[in-house]
């Protein structure tokens, strides 16, 4: 996630997101109150966060598209970025076919595929 050679992208509901789930994320990863307060400033620093104006007009392309209200934004914004490949374990969104999505293993095999990780 923090390699040069890939520029990590999201909309601004990313850390709301983690915000709200704060609390699970820290028990699934064991990690302290503090080192999550941490690797949150990481991210940040490390993804370019749009604001909904850059992706909104393709909201409702990216609605007609996916089952989950959720995961609209990101559509979203892979549709103004040109269709850039998706980051998600989210099946639905594997169901849409104008824009790759990859999990997390298929994301690390191609990265390791081309020699970026």
């Amino acid at each position: 996630m923090f390699s040069k050679s890939v520029e990590l992208c999201s909309p601004e509901a990313l850390f709301n997101e983690a915000e709200e789930h704060k609390f699970r994320i820290k028990i699934l990863s064991g990690l302290s109150s503090a080192e999550l307060e941490m690797l949150l400033v990481q991210l940040k620093d490390a993804i370019r966060i749009f604001p909904m104006p850059e992706y909104e007009k393709f909201l409702n392309e990216a609605n007609s598209l996916i089952s989950d209200p959720d995961d609209t934004e990101y559509l979203a914004l892979s549709l103004a970025l040109n269709k850039c490949p998706i980051w998600s374990n989210d099946p639905h969104l594997k169901k849409q076919t104008l824009v790759k999505v990859f999990t997390t293993k298929e994301l690390a095999e191609f990265l390791k595929s081309k020699n970026l990780f």
